[in-house]
């Protein structure tokens, strides 16, 4: 996979969890959350070529997983 590809993966995963973040229900924000870190998990082996890429992902799980749902 190129260079482009995965940024712009680890970007639509990202951009589309920001979006979604504040008008989603508990319930529906886990499920992404779940999702959202099965796809990032997917490019741990694309990324090793690319340090700037490796943080990137690294970046991107932290946000989501810092995002606690709502009670």
């Amino acid at each position: 996979m190129d260079r482009r590809r995965i940024a712009l993966q680890i970007r639509a995963v990202r951009v589309t969890f920001r979006i979604e973040q504040p008008r989603g229900s508990p319930e529906t924000m886990e499920a992404f959350r779940s999702r959202a870190m099965e796809l990032l998990n997917g490019l741990e082996t694309a990324v090793r070529p690319f340090p700037e890429l490796a943080r990137a992902l690294d970046e991107a799980r932290a946000e989501i997983e810092a995002q606690e749902p709502s009670a």
